[in-house]
């Protein structure tokens, strides 16, 4: 019992030692590894961080026409418009946008009238809510345009991504 003590205290002050050796002595410990081909039982120390890293709010990527026309039913609808391209396309009932890049199908509780007032489409963990400006806007042969402020948000993360665009609403 007392040898395996030893053995321990000993392991424990060599582990400590290796560690004062590889101080950069400004306080910030710098910790290497050599791992021997084979050998499965090696731990690897990581340098701690002062602070997490940012966790990016999800970003939209534009949707395809080809995306659109396959996905959603043909008819009146909404989407947000940046630059000329759509980040998100709702129909009564459905909605789909790209979130990270990838297409999902978001759920919009409310019927197309609701739809016109924007409002919160989800999918999952991922939220997309569309503030049209108040006012008329502007009408472009049947589709209204409306500035709006859109703003996406992921469940269990703390960034969100804000960004102006216009709500284009219209047959």
């Amino acid at each position: 019992m007392t040898i395996v003590r030893r053995k321990s205290a000993i392991l424990l002050a060599g582990g400590m030692l290796a560690l004062a050796a590889c101080s950069s002595g400004d306080g910030e410990t710098q910790v290497t590894s050599t791992v021997e081909e084979g050998d499965s039982h090696a731990v690897q120390a990581l340098t701690p961080v002062d602070a997490p890293p940012e966790i990016e709010a999800p970003a939209l990527a534009a949707v395809a026409r080809v995306d659109i026309e396959a996905e959603l039913e043909p008819g009146a609808g909404c989407s947000v418009e940046q630059d000329g391209k759509s980040l998100l396309v709702a129909v009564e009932g459905d909605a789909i946008a790209r979130p990270y890049g990838t297409l999902r199908h978001f759920a919009f509780a409310g019927d197309l009238d609701a739809l016109w007032d924007g409002g919160e489409f989800t999918a999952g963990a991922i939220t997309i809510v569309v503030t049209p400006e108040d006012g008329e806007g502007e009408q472009i042969d049947t589709v209204t345009v409306k500035q709006a402020s859109v703003r996406v948000r992921e469940d269990g993360q703390e960034g969100e991504a804000e960004l102006r665009a216009e709500w284009h609403c219209g047959a």
